[in-house]
């Protein structure tokens, strides 16, 4: 199987999409302008204590308080095994208390940040966890000769006094790696407590890495063939990360200088498409309906088109069978969060139920995002948790939809300048274009010039070519029309202006 990862840095925009064999797998999206808050610390004051709720909120410097409950500890027990951790303490604050807290889910809607005291550093291979005594290893390890000595061996060489959890990449790690991984977290975490202790109430103390930085952590491994990356810095420090990691593999990171968008060369535009749509088809003609609420996600399963060979419950079976390995596959492509039901078709026997059951918990386990398989109704109603930490794609994605009001999304304009980029990068691989009309909607017009979208093209691979605009507001927003011009005299509407 070949394993990719690939890197897109456009205007301020860093898109990493994970993929196996040329399909999509994971797909994440980060702005250098927004506020990346999950796995900061801070320096937080108690602003309010709700000892009925065994709850506070507090103080972090953000335009909303944060809340602290009691059951917030970000390594869950169910995660490792003889961890010893207690799940709850009390809160015991009083508002003006200054306490050491963590982001562990961000600021989602009207919600303020979720908050924990209980701190975590992930590395590449371990989680340093400071205020517990204890080594867990992950589950994900199955070998149990292997869970054994990876635990011998940083029970051994771990700091007195500090717990830390094995991650399923220490699997194939030397003991030098590991041991290099003790010691860059347990000085980093020196670093927080002097720093926490010269920093002023409400700030940060510690700021969790970069959307590259988490990619390489998390998910590079030596299973990635190759990780394309449009940007010659970013390529430059993603080389000499790997080479460090890896340094047994060559060619890893490759600087991709082709004219055409990097996503459209690896054909994903299509598969990115693919996350906003409602209806998800699967190969045998059958489709999902994924539905998002403010509570839980719902997924419905429909026969479709396919209608099956033989009998009307190995139909259903069949149905079920691939429904499940697409829910599991959608629930991480589009970073799906808290509470799913799914509403698989209804089986008659107890064994397909019991397989359907199995296959979704197989694929499932693919997720690095932790997640829960509770179990099947008998009216086939199966629930499933995913951890929620970062916003879904869809809320980068679409906007609130203007034509009804807020009921409904469409593409967000950010979305969409990406794509006409794309499409302006497509037509200009054509020497004999020299220029392009692009017909939209005012709205997204104003946003390409309020944020000089193409700017960073202008001077190299746009030199001599002229993008125009003409705006129509009886255009849809999600549409644009763009007409390729040739030569060096254009015949253009009065009303056309110049974007670059």
């Amino acid at each position: 199987m070949e394993k990719n990862l690939i890197i897109s840095a456009v205007h301020g925009r860093k898109r990493v999409a994970l993929c196996e064999n040329g399909e999509l797998v994971e797909f994440h999206i980060e702005r250098d302008f927004g506020q990346k808050i999950v796995g900061n610390i801070y320096k937080g004051q108690i602003v309010n204590v709700l000892s009925g709720m065994q709850a506070a909120f507090v103080n972090i410097g953000l335009n909303r308080n944060a809340f602290l409950y009691t059951g917030d500890i970000m390594v869950a027990q169910e995660d490792v095994e003889g961890s010893g951790i207690e799940k709850e303490h009390p809160i015991n604050y009083r508002a003006g208390d200054v306490v050491m807290i963590q982001v562990v889910k961000e600021q989602i809607g009207t919600k303020g940040a979720r908050v924990t005291t209980d701190i975590t550093l992930p590395g590449r291979l371990l989680v340093l966890m400071p205020s517990v005594n204890y080594v867990g290893v992950s589950k994900k390890i199955t070998d149990e000769a292997l869970r054994e000595k990876l635990h011998a061996f940083v029970q051994e060489n771990k700091p007195e006094g500090m717990g830390f959890v094995v991650r399923t990449a220490a699997a194939t790690a030397t003991e030098a790696e590991i041991r290099a991984d003790i010691e860059l977290l347990t000085q980093t975490w020196e670093n927080i407590l002097l720093r926490y202790e010269q920093t002023e109430i409400a700030q940060t103390v510690y700021e969790d890495g970069d959307l590259i930085f988490r990619t390489l952590r998390d998910i590079y491994k030596e299973d990635i063939d190759h990780i394309y990356i449009n940007d010659a810095k970013i390529f430059r420090e993603v080389d000499a990360t790997v080479r460090r990691l890896t340094p047994q593999k060559k060619g890893v990171a490759v600087l991709y200088e082709e004219q055409e968008e990097i996503f459209e060369k690896f054909g994903l535009m299509d598969q990115i498409d693919q996350l906003l749509s409602r209806k998800v088809w699967l190969k045998n003609g059958a489709y999902l309906i994924i539905d998002r609420t403010e509570a839980l996600t719902i997924v419905d399963v429909n026969t479709g088109k396919y209608v099956g060979s033989s009998n009307l419950e190995e139909t259903v079976f069949t149905t079920n069978i691939l429904a499940a390995r697409e829910i599991a596959k959608q629930l991480r492509l589009r970073n799906v969060g808290g509470i799913i039901i799914c509403d698989f078709i209804d089986m008659v026997t107890e064994e397909h139920r019991d397989a359907v059951l199995s296959e979704l918990k197989q694929w499932l386990a693919k997720d690095r995002i932790r997640t829960t398989l509770v179990g099947m109704t008998g009216l086939g109603l199966v629930e499933i948790t995913r951890k929620k930490t970062h916003n879904e794609i869809s809320s980068v994605l679409l906007q609130p939809c203007p034509y009804c009001e807020g009921d409904g999304e469409i593409h967000s304009c950010d979305y969409l300048s990406f794509k006409i980029r794309a499409a302006l990068l497509r037509l200009f691989l054509d020497e004999g274009i020299n220029g392009a009309l692009i017909t939209l909607h005012p709205t997204l017009y104003d946003y390409l010039m309020r944020t000089h979208y193409f700017e960073d093209l202008l001077e190299e691979q746009w030199a001599g070519k002229r993008v125009y605009v003409l705006t129509d507001p009886l255009v849809h927003m999600e549409s644009f029309e763009i007409q390729p011009m040739q030569g060096q005299i254009f015949d253009l509407p009065d009303s056309a202006k110049l974007l670059c």
